[in-house]
């Protein structure tokens, strides 16, 4: 009752409550991000380690073991698991709730660079990263076009993904499907062994063939200019043209061996499948937009439709770009269906006190 008889005798006052109520509510259902879920942190941690053409036996004694031993001492661990696979361990840590992500990232970083020179020389470093949970696509496009899957990557790995980069909000581009353009060098048995063929020793000439180096500088009168020496081959046939020598004296590459520009070997395919239209395209690049750590769900998914018509207009003849999955399409039918319960909630309270 001292409620409702504050609120008759002093109505000036509980109207300036109200307003002040009002006006921050406003503010901030215009400026907050638009999440489906609240940011939270979650303190696990991966470490990965690539040792090509081991085994599963290999990876657990060498690279596995090694590191749950040293990282089993940090403070506030809950569980260690780890994966010893072909060429890869993966160990993650899964910490206790209110430790500090990022400060058992380093401390984890601190325990690795330990053993380093425990590692076989053959591992690559490990990669130790923190587990984002946030880090998954808000928006699906699909890039399709009657061109080779070789060309359909290089427009999407070149030019595409750069520019899906620069939208603001935008934390990384995912690029799956298509397939990468490599040069291959097969050597035949016979061919190798007749020529007493070193297969180490022509890796290293065609690295040492192939780069760029720092060629010092020259002076003319006041002037100084840098040189550098150009080594990376410009064609297929520079390498093909390459002398290797061997045990009968130097011969081109292309006397030893088959040279051919050609893509990787697919192990990631994309097939686009749209069930309305009942429509199957097999050839197809399928990009994941991530959003930065203070992105906007709803912003970065207008932003990349704003975008994305001149997007296309700089593609070839027959590509274009569609948008498959947009997860702000469910966070701005939460946010109005929210709005309009809080609207129906004022009107029936309305009603109520109309009525009484």
């Amino acid at each position: 009752m001292n409620i409702a008889k504050i609120s008759v005798t002093r109505p000036v006052m509980i109207t300036m409550i109200i307003s002040v109520f009002l006006i921050f509510g406003l503010i901030s259902y215009f400026t907050l991000n638009l999440n489906l879920f609240p940011d939270v942190e979650i303190p696990y941690v991966t470490i990965s380690t690539i040792y090509p053409g081991a085994g599963p036996k290999e990876i657990e004694t060498l690279i596995s073991k090694r590191i749950e031993e040293v990282v089993s001492t940090i403070s506030q661990i809950d569980r260690v698991e780890s994966y010893s696979m072909d060429g890869m361990s993966l160990v993650m840590l899964q910490f206790k709730i209110g430790k500090d992500v990022n400060l058992a990232n380093q401390e984890v970083k601190d325990k690795v660079d330990q053993i380093l020179h425990l590692l076989p020389k053959d591992a690559k470093r490990p990669i130790i990263q923190k587990v984002d949970f946030k880090a998954f696509p808000v928006v699906n496009l699909v890039l399709s076009g009657p061109l080779s899957p070789i060309d359909l990557y290089e427009i999407a790995d070149r030019r595409l993904k750069y520019r899906f980069s620069q939208i603001e909000g935008v934390g990384k581009v995912d690029i799956a499907g298509g397939q990468e353009r490599t040069i291959k060098i097969i050597f035949d048995n016979k061919t190798a062994f007749e020529n007493s063929v070193s297969l180490p020793q022509i890796l290293q000439v065609l690295q040492a063939h192939n780069m760029d180096i720092p060629g010092g500088y020259f002076q003319i009168k006041d002037q100084e200019f840098t040189v550098r020496m150009k080594g990376e081959f410009q064609d297929i046939e520079s390498i093909r043209e390459l002398e290797i020598p061997t045990f009968f004296g130097p011969k081109k590459l292309r006397q030893i061996a088959t040279v051919s520009d050609t893509g990787k070997d697919i192990r990631r395919l994309s097939i686009y499948h749209n069930f309305t239209q009942n429509y199957r395209n097999e050839n197809a690049v399928l990009f994941g937009i991530i959003k930065s750590a203070d992105g906007n769900v709803v912003n970065v998914a207008n932003s990349i439709r704003e975008s994305l018509p001149e997007i296309e207009s700089t593609l070839p003849q027959g590509c274009k770009l569609e948008i498959v999955k947009d997860a702000s399409d469910f966070v701005k039918s939460t946010v109005n269906d929210t709005l309009s319960n809080v609207i129906l909630g004022i009107l029936i309270t309305s009603l109520i006190l109309f009525i009484f």
